[in-house]
């Protein structure tokens, strides 16, 4: 399997692990807090990851076209849409909002297309297609009704909003990393590697939400949320894997894939890893649909990488 798509595979069974950790974190923190903490960490470990391994923080051929892509980037899809993904995960759940999620692929194979000049070849598009429609039958498998067999007319509405809340914060969160994967890639196109663009990603992801705390009045509120029951410390090992480990070898696939479209669709195979891992902490029970619905995902990155 080609090194890019390979790298893929493995950021979206990184996100996977981080998405179940940071839904039970979600609980307790609000998702700008539980952001910004996470991009702290991210942040920090990148930069050390990056001096140790080429003595130099800076990313190398820095120009400020570069620059502008890598901080659009990072605004549009760390600060923005990490924080509508976390909005949406705790208002409809990890499943539901991941499958939201899953429709960055169609956005960043158009933006490739419409931004970049990439090609999309039938197979390609069959490919995407296979994958998303595995995708959204397992992320789909529990029963829908089940969470109003027991709300009254008053829980039913405010439940029907919260849900549309959600799923305009999932459709958000979509787009925003579509969007933040094609500044990226156009970023390192000008020849900067894919650690320094990660590091630099979340750092400048971090930067904008402290100037939002603090913009927003929010310093207060966010400091004693991550504090409560040593949430920051939880947040952080949630981080080592979803976000660190996840970037990185995002950031790679990215920069190394036969398109964006491709890298983008690899990535958001998350939820066939995050069901059985759902189904190993109690989350929810893997059931034949949700077992059926991988073997088509399987089918769709097997289009997608073996040339």
């Amino acid at each position: 399997m080609p090194i890019g798509e390979s790298f893929a595979l493995a950021a979206a069974l990184c996100w996977a692990i981080g998405s179940v950790l940071f839904a039970r974190i979600g609980k307790a923190v609000s998702p700008a807090a539980m952001n910004l903490m996470k991009c702290l960490t991210a942040a920090t470990l990148l930069s050390i990851a990056r001096v140790a391994l080429s003595s130099s923080i800076a990313p190398l051929h820095l120009t400020p076209r570069s620059t502008l892509l890598l901080a659009s980037s990072a605004v549009i899809g760390l600060s923005v849409g990490d924080t509508a993904y976390f909005s949406s995960m705790v208002r409809i759940g990890p499943s539901r909002a991941i499958l939201l999620l899953s429709a960055a692929p169609v956005f960043a194979t158009i933006g490739g297309v419409l931004l970049l000049g990439e090609r999309v070849t039938a197979r390609t598009a069959i490919a995407i297609a296979v994958t998303l429609a595995g995708i959204a039958l397992a992320v789909t498998s529990r029963d829908a009704g089940d969470d109003l067999a027991t709300e009254g007319a008053s829980a039913k509405s405010n439940g029907a909003i919260r849900r549309r809340n959600g799923v305009a914060f999932g459709l958000l969160a979509a787009l925003c990393q579509a969007g933040g994967s094609l500044l990226s890639r156009r970023a390192m196109s000008d020849g900067i590697d894919p650690l320094a663009a990660a590091a630099g990603r979340v750092g400048i992801g971090a930067i904008v939400l402290i100037v939002s705390a603090v913009l927003f009045g929010q310093v207060r509120r966010w400091s004693r949320e991550i504090a409560v029951d040593h949430a920051w410390a939880k947040i952080a090992a949630a981080s080592i894997v979803g976000t660190f480990a996840g970037i990185w070898m995002a950031q790679v696939a990215i920069a190394r894939s036969a398109s964006t479209g491709v890298a983008t669709t690899l990535l958001a195979t998350s939820p066939i890893f995050a069901l059985p891992l759902a189904h190993l902490v109690g989350h929810e029970r893997a059931r034949p649909r949700g077992v059926f619905a991988a073997i088509i995902a399987v089918l769709g990155v097997a289009l997608l990488t073996v040339r």
